[in-house]
């Protein structure tokens, strides 16, 4: 799977939650947050793919995902993102 692809799974997955994709320019890392009772991941624009799907990866795991059905593959990907952290 290319990091593209991996990363439109990783957005589709979020989606799929519920949570709220905010893509935001600036001097930040971006992760999981609360805003207003909404949850939001936040992502810095300028970041490159690898780095979006590391933010999202481990914004998903603060999330939690430990009773969500995720295809393996995907859930390995996230868990190897969160080992790398």
């Amino acid at each position: 799977m290319t990091h593209e692809e991996l990363f439109e799974e990783l957005k589709g997955l979020a989606q799929e939650l519920g949570i709220k994709l905010r893509f935001e320019n600036g001097n930040f890392d971006g992760g999981f947050c609360l805003l207003r009772e909404e949850r939001l991941l936040v992502i810095n624009r300028r970041f490159t793919v690898p780095k979006k799907i590391r933010t999202l990866a481990i914004g998903l795991n603060e999330y939690g995902l430990g009773e969500v059905f995720i295809r393996p593959a995907l859930r390995e990907a996230i868990e190897d993102e969160i080992a790398k952290s």
